[in-house]
């Protein structure tokens, strides 16, 4: 769990990747080096990005728009905190995501053959290199967590449509947050992902926009299920109170 004091940044890393300072702030949100909570004191962390404060006050407003940061009354005075980790926004969430992505799957008839062929074997592939990942003991969650996502990647990439992609993208960081904090709970058996993911690659394989949805939105469903007992298991969603200011 990282619910813990947020660590300090690496300020050359930084500074050599040219990130802006939303970019910089975002990623630290999702993978829980700012704890859910938290306030985003600008000054503060100006100071941190060594940083002028303007560019600090877009990445806030942009955070709060993209639903990772929320405003909160505070006496006379309004601050802007991470967003919380509830599980009612769990389940909002991967419902959205597997309602989007089945909208995705169902283009796979505007494939041709081949093109749909190669997509259920690079699925194949994808899948088996997460199957290998997530077999390994210890996982190395950084890789499993990105062999997943470059799973899910490839049909999104290759059947969606602008809209449904630009969607994806949207909803994408808030579902990154939840399993970069939480994911490591589910394990070590993912048994039960492993086979929804060769269910979407014979779904792909077969064709079938209507298997291809149903196996989809399983998985995400599914998923959220899994992740959240995991959590309940050991605290409750939202519960934040050892979260550290900026």
């Amino acid at each position: 769990m990282s619910q813990g004091r947020s660590k300090p940044v690496r300020i050359s890393r930084v500074r050599k990747h040219g990130r802006t300072a939303y970019e910089r702030l975002r990623e630290l949100i999702i993978r829980g080096r700012i704890a859910p909570g938290a306030r985003l004191v600008e000054m503060d962390l100006a100071e941190r990005f060594q940083i002028s404060r303007t560019p600090v006050r877009e990445a806030i407003r942009r955070l709060v728009q993209d639903g990772l940061a929320v405003p909160v009354r505070e006496s006379v005075r309004t601050q802007v905190v991470v967003a919380p980790l509830t599980e009612a926004d769990l389940g909002d969430l991967y419902t959205i995501m597997g309602a989007l992505e089945s909208a995705v799957g169902r283009h796979v008839r505007d494939l041709r053959a081949p093109a749909r062929k190669e997509l259920a074997t690079d699925l194949a592939r994808a899948n088996s290199k997460f199957e290998k990942l997530g077999r390994q003991r210890p996982p190395d969650f950084d890789r499993l967590f990105e062999a997943h996502n470059a799973f899910h990647s490839l049909f999104v990439e290759r059947c969606g449509t602008p809209r449904l992609r630009a969607w994806i993208e949207q909803v994408r960081p808030q579902i990154d947050r939840y399993e970069f904090i939480y994911a490591a709970l589910v394990g070590p058996n993912y048994e039960e992902s492993f086979a929804e993911h060769r269910a979407i690659v014979q779904a792909f394989k077969d064709g079938s926009p209507a298997a291809i949805e149903e196996s989809v939105r399983t998985n995400w469903v599914n998923g959220a299920s899994r992740l959240a007992q995991a959590v309940r298991r050991l605290q409750p969603l939202g519960d934040y109170s050892t979260a550290s200011t900026a």
